[in-house]
């Protein structure tokens, strides 16, 4: 199975090479962590044993702090370490964990997956949410090493693809030890995807944990500051803002601004290499824009009426904290799926999401059920949702308290899938 998997790699690689190849010298991403992707992985350092969690990019990366404090709370003598695909998941990695190794995870070829293998030598493999690469799951099971899946998430297309390639694939499955699915239903999803009902429990998201509740008030006036908002400014913030959407936020807000002359707009793009397309697109909306990159580098100073674009990485959260209502992006245009709208729901703010918000279907679920967000379904249920809650501050600050409540009432996933692997450990000797 692995030689046709390796075949059908490498049929490939003649389509995707001249893109490669194109984009290497224009994007560091392309360039990141070459060798690595080839298998030469940090190695081991011959610890009581190794805990190689993989977290597929940024937006991953903070998901298991919680978890491996506790690990590393309990297992001191052990290495923890973490592979990622993308440079800007090892740069935010590096952030979180210093001291713990940061690398790129293998392509999935055989011999790139056991070379790396090799050089971590791993006693367990943790997966954040769902990262089924055949080959590198093949060779977990051909070593005896076990892999667990945490945070797991899963919906219907995937269950249906992943029970397909199982059934031509049969050893994928085999290589999961333990599934710690973030729901009842994607529990049921991963049995029905193939995994046998003995590994899987729904033990919750680990996400919940790592939310932020408060951030510290000097920061927040700082960051005003910074970006020209005077105090009693009203601030909408559109998070994780794909490209196509700072369109439709900017027609709004300006037809907004019009009626509440006090508000002004930060956007945070999903991706900021996006940024320059999207300051491009919102001065052809007719608005005068200001980038976060020249604040700090001093070449603008902020007027207060611009819109600010935030081109830098780690500030979203703070963004959020200063929001008066966030519009949470990737939810609004095809193709869509959604991004992490706990994040402005644990700091108590009014939160409004887009009709495609399929990736986030467990909190989706929790915030609707406790009327904890509003789904807005165009552009012109955007402008009508943002003009209610704007003029109503009563509704918009019960939105905003009943969100901060679903996700207080919500944790607890941490100590249960610690759990698990406590268990997965002993059950194979490696404590």
């Amino acid at each position: 199975m692995r030689w046709i998997l390796n075949a059908f790699y490498l049929s490939l690689l003649p389509w995707a090479a001249p893109y490669w190849l194109w984009k290497l010298p224009q994007a560091r991403r392309y360039r990141a962590g070459v060798l690595e992707r080839l298998g030469l992985a940090p190695r081991s350092s011959g610890g009581a044993g190794r805990l190689w969690i993989h977290c597929a990019s940024v937006g991953e990366a903070s998901i298991p702090r919680q978890l491996v404090a506790r690990f590393r709370g309990e297992h001191p003598q052990w290495e923890v370490a973490f592979s990622t695909c993308t440079d800007t998941g090892a740069s935010r990695l590096r952030g979180l964990y210093p001291g713990c190794p940061v690398f790129y995870l293998p392509l999935d070829l055989s011999f790139c997956v056991e070379r790396a293998l090799s050089r971590v030598q791993p006693s367990l493999v943790v997966l954040l949410e769902l990262e089924m690469w055949p080959n590198f799951l093949l060779g977990c099971l051909g070593r005896g090493i076990p892999v667990a899946i945490v945070s797991g998430r899963i919906n219907e297309p995937s269950a249906r693809f992943l029970r397909g390639l199982t059934r031509l694939c049969p050893g994928l499955w085999q290589a999961v030890s333990v599934c710690c699915a973030r729901s009842a239903a994607e529990a049921a999803r991963f049995v029905q995807a193939g995994l046998s009902a003995g590994r899987v429990f729904a033990d919750g998201s680990l996400k919940y944990e790592t939310l932020v509740l408060e951030v510290d008030r000097g920061e927040q006036d700082s960051l005003r500051q910074r970006l020209g908002l005077a105090q009693g400014v009203r601030v909408l913030v559109a998070g994780s803002i794909h490209p196509g959407e700072e369109e439709i936020v900017c027609r709004v807000y300006g037809k907004l601004v019009g009626r509440h002359g006090d508000l002004r707009l930060v956007l945070v793009p999903r991706h900021v290499e996006a940024a320059a397309l999207m300051a491009r697109r919102v001065e052809a909306a007719g608005l005068s824009v200001v980038r976060k990159t020249d604040i700090d580098s001093g070449r603008r100073t902020p007027s207060g009426t611009e819109v600010v674009l935030v081109d830098t990485i780690g500030e979203l959260i703070a963004c959020y904290s200063i929001a008066t209502c966030a519009f949470v992006g990737r939810s609004l245009v095809r193709p869509g799926g959604g991004q992490n709208m706990m994040e402005p729901a644990a700091l108590g703010k009014p939160v409004l999401v887009g009709p495609f918000t399929g990736n986030f279907e467990p909190e989706m679920d929790l915030l609707l059920a406790r009327g904890a967000v509003v789904v807005v379904q165009d552009e012109s249920s955007l402008l009508s949702e943002l003009d209610r809650l704007l003029t109503d501050g009563e509704a918009a600050r019960a939105l905003g308290q009943h969100a901060r409540l679903a996700v207080t009432e919500s944790r607890g996933a941490t100590e249960r899938t610690f759990g698990r692997i406590e268990a997965l450990l002993a059950e194979r000797g490696l404590l």
